[in-house]
């Protein structure tokens, strides 16, 4: 029933008498949700190992980030030497060629008259180790150019190589961490629709007990009236109130109140909270605790086996499962759907009970 009324319940057992009880009705689900919550607890636990390897592939994922800034630089360095190298070999290969043009193109200075102008022996062993001397420098140099220059580029390859795994590397840690977000948005999810059944049934829970205590009082209150009817008109049975009784209703023997209630296996009774019927779950809340103002009960009465019932005869229910103006079977007959608020599975009965 809607939450307004749950402070008329509270008034109303506040206000009755001590005296009677009914039978306990037993809290359903006991079972499941002490499976719910040990399959939340494993969620939970699984959703904290995902969110901490989330944490593991991010760092892994920033350190490779900052490897590969650091490969981009020392590329960058690399390349500027080797375009330094090849500028200073082009450079030593172009004075080795003005050098050569020089003493191939002079004539007063031919490397054959600069030997031949030798004055003695030992001049002429100095002239011809100078134009030794000379050519060798020039093929030193430009042997060491030409091995910085293939040093550099060896040394460009292996990090372009480095930049690459690196690349790889971060390309299989993101397909990583997406599959992880994945899997924690799919445990999330799971997570909350577990968390949601807990909820519904501690509020099911809830419900039930204050359904209990409905009607506990409401028995108390019957037999608070019995004993003052008894005390007053001796053991003259009471009558019915006029216009609160009406025909067609279930047959059984008579109880408080003066109503036929109805009896038999499967079949609710004041006394039999609970009830399993057509493959739902039956309860019964009764007028005298919840009077259910604002239903809009066409032809609202009671029937003679204590059911609200409407003009059409139907018995008033309550149910979450069906739309409202819904019929459906009872082990009482026919009711029609005019409340909600009810667990799913479950089918509430109105009752004057």
């Amino acid at each position: 029933m809607k939450t307004k009324l749950k402070k008329l319940l509270l008034a109303a057992l506040i206000c009755v008498c001590a005296a009677g009880t009914v039978s306990p009705v037993p809290v359903s689900n006991a079972d499941s949700m002490s499976d719910m919550e040990g399959k939340s607890s494993e969620l939970k636990k699984q959703l904290n190992n995902i969110n901490q390897e989330l944490l593991e592939v991010g760092s892994q994922i920033a350190e490779n980030e900052t490897k590969m800034a650091a490969i981009e630089d020392e590329i960058v360095k690399t390349q500027e030497q080797l375009a330094i190298a090849k500028k200073n070999e082009e450079a030593q290969y172009g004075d080795m060629k003005v050098r050569i043009q020089y003493i191939y193109e002079n004539d007063s200075e031919t490397l054959l008259a600069l030997i031949l102008s030798a004055e003695d022996m030992s001049d002429f062993v100095n002239k011809v180790d100078f134009v030794q001397t000379l050519s060798d420098y020039d093929r030193k140099m430009l042997e060491e150019l030409e091995a910085l220059s293939a040093a550099i580029k060896s040394e460009e390859q292996h990090l372009k190589e480095q930049q690459a795994a690196y690349v790889e590397l971060e390309d299989e840690l993101s397909v990583q961490r997406e599959k992880l977000k994945a899997k924690a948005a799919e445990t999330s999810t799971d997570l909350a629709s577990v968390s949601a059944k807990i909820q519904a049934m501690k509020e099911e829970q809830a419900k039930e007990q204050e359904r209990k205590r409905a009607q506990e009082a409401a028995a108390k209150a019957n037999s608070s009236t019995q004993n003052n009817s008894s005390s007053s008109s001796g053991n003259k049975k009471p009558s019915s109130p006029s216009g609160s009784i009406s025909s067609g209703g279930s047959s059984g023997s008579s109880s408080g109140g003066g109503y036929k209630y109805p009896s038999g296996p499967g079949v609710l009774t004041p006394s039999k909270g609970v009830n399993w019927f057509n493959g739902h779950r039956e309860t019964w809340y009764s007028q005298k605790v919840l009077p259910g103002n604002g239903l809009r009960i066409p032809g609202r009465h009671v029937a003679s086996d204590g059911t609200i019932r409407d003009a059409n005869g139907y018995i008033c229910v309550a149910s979450s499962d069906y739309e409202k103006g819904t019929i459906v079977q009872t082990s009482l007959g026919p009711g029609k759907v005019y409340d909600t608020g009810c667990a799913s599975g479950t089918i509430d009965i109105y009752t004057d009970w």
